[in-house]
């Protein structure tokens, strides 16, 4: 407070009691806000040092998980141990390594691994990475597990891994298959549960013996003509309304279409080695097309629109090969549950299971 002296009242020396209480609140104010400023820098100091600590407790511990493996070590495995980073663990001292699993961890950066020019496989499966940059050095990997990540494409870097014969990447958000000209050695190619719209890009794959589609957004085989080894072609849960394109591939042995929207079995001509076909809930209404195939061992029909044993006895009985069969969830055995069974049995004697139980 002020006070307005005349010139005849000198002003007093001590000012009044509310103005020395109003003083003392402010510099009392002034004193705890001095305090809380200091305690709050001092709060935000110690949560920096503590996490400062906590890091340098994690670098500590992660360098503690490889203190005793020799330098001559060539196998590793880290499964599930919380890595966030592989800065600290010192890879590079291990100069004859062959194997190295980090599955189920936090790392999103796989640079460090740079220097392990002697890994033949690497499995970084269930992690946090959204780039495969850094990996180009490792010319020796034969196998590479990149599934389970957030990769958005394949890096065209991985194309330096010229003698790759397993390369997984599912479960990822991966859109286009592409960058993989160089892979002329490839066994084993899985792409299941990703973005991919077209089977493209497969050309150089001449080896390939196994190709896993399953869980896209695809609409037509195709793409498939210079796959001349394939074995096992996996597509289910896709959007594939017809069977075509697999004139090519006549090694084929095991065809998995299930979750389609297939509406006839057709375009099987030159698939005669098919020992299992899996057109589970799609869109069938007879069985159709397969009498040639005389190796076929396993034919999975469930859930369609099978209505007639007719039909099964026509084009199932010829193919003696045939040791599993699976209808159910389709007309012919929701009309009659309690005969359904003794009626396959009686219409293909060859068989030995129904569905998940053998036949007795």
């Amino acid at each position: 407070m002020s006070s307005v002296h005349t010139p005849q009242e000198p002003a007093s020396a001590n000012p009044p009691a509310a103005e020395q209480n109003q003083s003392r609140s402010n510099d009392d104010g002034a004193a705890h806000s001095d305090s809380d400023d200091s305690a709050a820098e001092a709060n935000d100091n110690d949560n920096k040092n503590d996490n400062v600590n906590e890091n340098d407790a994690a670098e500590d511990s992660d360098a503690d998980l490889l203190a005793d493996y020799p330098d001559t070590e060539t196998s590793i495995e880290l499964m599930h141990s919380r890595l966030k980073s592989l800065d600290s663990l010192g890879l590079s001292r291990f100069h004859s390594l062959e194997f190295l699993g980090c599955r189920q961890n936090l790392i999103k950066d796989v640079s460090p691994l740079g220097t392990l020019t002697t890994l033949r496989e690497l499995d970084l499966y269930d992690n946090r990475l959204t780039s495969a940059a850094g990996l180009a050095p490792l010319t020796q990997l034969k196998s590479l597990d990149l599934s389970f990540n957030k990769l958005r494409r394949i890096d065209p870097q991985l194309e330096a891994l010229d003698q790759l014969q397993e390369l997984f990447f599912v479960s990822n958000k991966i859109r286009r298959i592409e960058h993989l000209q160089a892979f002329t050695l490839l066994t084993n190619l899985e792409l299941g549960a990703n973005r991919i719209r077209t089977i493209e890009g497969l050309d150089s794959l001449v080896c390939l013996e196994q190709l896993y589609l399953g869980k896209n957004k695809i609409e037509k085989l195709q793409g498939l003509e210079s796959l001349r080894r394939l074995r096992v072609l996996s597509l289910q849960s896709n959007r594939i309304t017809r069977i075509e394109g697999l004139e090519q591939l006549e090694q084929l042995e095991e065809l998995y279409l299930s979750h389609n929207g297939v509406e006839r079995i057709e375009g099987l001509e030159a698939n005669t080695k098919l020992t299992i076909l899996d057109v589970t809930s799609n869109r069938l209404t007879q069985i159709e097309g397969i009498r040639h195939l005389t190796r076929l061992e396993d034919l999975w029909v469930s859930g369609n629109q099978l209505e007639s044993f007719g039909n099964i006895e026509a084009e199932c009985g010829p193919v003696q090969s045939l040791r599993t069969v699976y209808f159910e969830f389709n007309p012919l055995q929701r009309a009659q549950p309690a005969n359904y069974r003794r009626k396959v049995m009686l219409t293909l004697p060859q068989v030995t299971q129904i569905d998940a139980s053998p036949c007795r």
